[in-house]
C-alpha cells in the first residue's frame, strides 16, 4: 500500500519529534572520583552502574578520575595521590581507558570491574577487560606513558573548575549541578529521574 507524500511526510516528521524529544531529555552525570577510595568503589557498585541500567539510552556519563590528587611536578609531569603509587597507577589506568573506550557501556563496566579490587590496577585491568571483549593493552600502554599523565592532568584540570570546589570523593554532578550530594551518592536513580521528562516508566511512583 502507497500513502500519499504528504501523509509520508507528516510520518516522519513525528518520528523525527519522538527522538528528539528523548535526545533533549537526557540527564548528565559527572563522576569525579579516587579509584582507591572506597566510598567511590560503592557508589559505582551501589549507584552508578544500577541507575544506569534504569535506562541507559537515557543517561550520558562523564568519568573523571583525579580526585584529590595532586601535581606535584610539571616538568616530569608527576603526581601525589591520596592513596599513594597504587592509585596514581589506577586514576592513570582510568584516564586512558575513558580517552580509548568509546562505547559508554562497555567504558562503565570496566570502569566498575576494575574499581572493585586495585591492589595491582595492571593486573585487574588485564582481567576485567579480557571477561568484557575490550582491547588491555593499549590502555596498559598508554598508562606507563606520558601520554597517560597528560590525561590524568586534563581530569586534574577539569576536576580543579568545579565550583564549588571538590572536598569529598566521589563529587557528582547532574546536569551540571552539584545540589544535594548526599542524595547524589545514595539515591542516584531518584535524582535522575526528577530531571527527566518524560520519566522512564520504571521511575519511582510510576512502576
Amino acid at each position: 500500500m502507497f500513502l500519499p507524500r504528504g501523509v509520508l511526510s507528516a510520518f516522519g516528521l513525528a518520528i523525527l519529534f519522538h527522538a528528539q524529544v528523548f535526545a533533549d531529555n537526557t540527564a548528565t552525570v559527572g563522576v569525579y572520583y579516587e579509584t582507591l577510595s572506597p566510598n567511590c568503589s560503592e557508589f559505582f557498585i551501589n549507584q552508578l552502574i544500577p541507575a544506569y541500567r534504569q535506562a541507559a539510552y537515557r543517561i550520558n556519563v562523564t568519568l573523571v578520575p583525579f580526585g584529590k590528587t595532586v601535581v606535584s611536578s610539571t616538568d616530569p609531569l608527576t603526581f601525589t595521590c591520596e592513596h599513594g603509587e597504587t592509585e596514581c597507577e589506577g586514576l592513570k589506568i582510568h584516564s586512558c581507558a575513558v580517552a580509548l573506550v568509546h562505547d559508554q557501556t562497555s567504558l562503565l563496566k570496566l570502569a566498575e570491574c576494575t574499581i572493585r579490587n586495585q591492589t595491582d590496577p595492571e593486573a585487574r585491568l588485564t582481567e576485567c577487560a579480557t571477561e568484557q571483549g575490550i582491547e588491555w593493552r593499549p590502555i596498559a600502554d598508554c598508562a606507563k606513558t606520558t601520554t597517560g599523565s597528560e590525561l590524568l592532568k586534563v581530569n586534574g584540570d577539569k576536576t580543579n573548575e568545579l565550583n564549588p570546589t571538590l572536598t569529598n570523593v566521589p563529587t557528582i554532578t547532574l546536569n551540571g549541578s552539584q545540589d544535594d550530594q548526599s542524595e547524589l551518592r545514595t539515591n542516584l536513580w531518584n535524582e535522575i529521574c526528577d530531571v527527566l521528562q518524560p520519566k522512564p516508566l520504571n521511575c519511582p511512583g510510576l512502576e
